[in-house]
C-alpha cells in the first residue's frame, strides 16, 4: 500500500458500471481545480481535493463537487492509506469476516 504524503493526484470511489454514475468519488490533490456551474452566472471554482456525489462519469460532462474539507471525516487526510481507510469507513464497506 502506498502511504506517502499526498504529492500527486489520486481518487477513490464507488461507481455504478451499468450507467457510469459515481455514487461517491473523492479526488485528492492540492493542485486540483474544478468549476461548478460551468458557463453560468453562478460559476464557482473549487481548488484542491473535492468530492463528487451521485455524479455522471466523463471528463466533459458538467457536474458539481464539494470541497473535501467540508466533510469532517476527510478534513485532515494527508496520506493515501488514510484516505482509503476513511473512505471504507465513510461508505460503510465491511468485511463479513470481521
Amino acid at each position: 500500500m502506498h502511504s506517502t504524503p499526498i504529492t500527486t493526484r489520486f481518487s477513490v470511489g464507488l461507481m455504478f458500471i451499468e450507467n457510469r454514475i459515481h455514487l461517491i468519488r473523492l479526488d485528492f490533490g492540492d493542485d486540483l481545480r474544478h468549476v461548478n456551474n460551468y458557463g453560468t452566472k453562478s460559476e464557482l471554482v473549487i481548488l484542491g481535493s473535492h468530492a463528487h456525489l451521485n455524479s455522471p462519469a466523463g471528463k466533459y460532462v458538467s457536474k458539481n463537487v464539494i470541497p473535501i474539507g467540508s466533510i469532517d471525516e476527510f478534513k485532515n487526510v494527508k496520506k493515501i492509506k488514510d484516505a482509503l481507510d476513511e473512505f471504507i469507513s465513510y461508505t460503510h464497506i465491511t468485511d463479513n469476516g470481521r
